[in-house]
């Protein structure tokens, strides 16, 4: 007989879900910040671009990395939960370009390190939403916003 789990979600306790969605995000942050520095520096694709086609892959890698063994989603319905998790990658998304277009134009940080700045607000600033809305089960109705579908 499996243990009880701490959690309505089955990914385990808060403290090792947010630990999981930590080495998640490093590999996000690594692919995207390669991605980043390679279209910057090699191919000379403008700052903002270079972040777009980043988080574009780093969400694609998170998504699937975060709902198999983060927060472990059981439901069948990938839509649902994808759709979320895109809505908040695009917020994500936009939040880091503007905090990042701040620091390089009207701040004058280098570009490559405004980006690892900007990266660890933007993660911790998802963490919540992924875990509550994204990735919440079809029974947790309080937590998802919604009715079971």
């Amino acid at each position: 007989m499996p243990p009880p789990r701490s959690s309505p979600r089955s990914g385990g306790s808060i403290i090792l879900q947010l630990a999981r969605y930590g080495v998640v995000g490093a590999s996000n942050t690594l692919i995207g910040y390669g991605i980043y520095a390679i279209c910057l520096d090699l191919l000379g694709v403008q700052y903002e671009l270079s972040l777009a086609i980043a988080y574009v892959i780093g969400a694609v890698n998170g998504y699937v990395l975060n709902r198999h063994w983060t927060f472990r989603g059981h439901d069948a319905d990938h839509t649902t939960s994808g759709g979320r998790y895109a809505a908040i990658q695009v917020a994500a998304f936009l939040v880091n370009l503007g905090l990042l277009h701040a620091a390089v134009a009207w701040l004058g940080v280098e570009k490559n390190i405004a980006q690892a700045v900007v990266v660890p607000l933007v993660f911790a600033a998802t963490f919540v939403p992924n875990r509550l809305w994204s990735f919440a089960h079809r029974g947790d109705t309080a937590i998802a916003g919604g009715t079971p579908s």
